[in-house]
């Protein structure tokens, strides 16, 4: 198979598989694949309790000018996250993530949505995580 082909079949691979969600059932849909843009959305439902949670971006391939952010919203409103995320890196080599660290919280059976924007440049996007903490 040629350079070319093999190229495709990669792309084509990656726009059919589905992200590497984990965790209690939480689970996130791809709304939007590019070769380096991704969009997520992630249905969440609230216990009366508030849940630490943790939203997780693996890349391999990381050096000199690699690049990657991400912005989250929670029910379409920006998200800030708490202390110890990184949202964003650059130049870093090797295998690298982005990680942020937020709480849900809301009366039990309230249903919320997680909304994750992923950029990267000189990076391969490898899976997110979505888990309780």
């Amino acid at each position: 198979m040629g350079g070319r082909s093999w190229l495709e079949v990669m792309f084509l691979f990656a726009l059919t598989a589905g992200p590497a969600c984990a965790g209690e059932s939480l689970t996130c849909d791809t709304q939007a694949v590019a070769w380096n843009r991704r969009e997520y959305r992630c249905p969440l439902t609230a216990d009366g309790n508030e849940r630490r949670l943790r939203f997780k971006v693996d890349f391999s391939g990381g050096h000199d000018d690699t690049e990657a952010s991400m912005a989250l919203t929670l029910d379409g409103e920006a998200l800030t996250c708490k202390q110890g995320s990184k949202t964003s890196l650059f130049g870093e080599d090797g295998d690298v993530s982005l990680e942020c660290h937020l709480v849900l919280a809301g009366p039990a059976g309230t249903k919320r949505v997680l909304g994750a924007t992923v950029k990267f440049h000189h990076a391969e996007f490898v899976a997110i995580e979505l888990s309780a903490l």
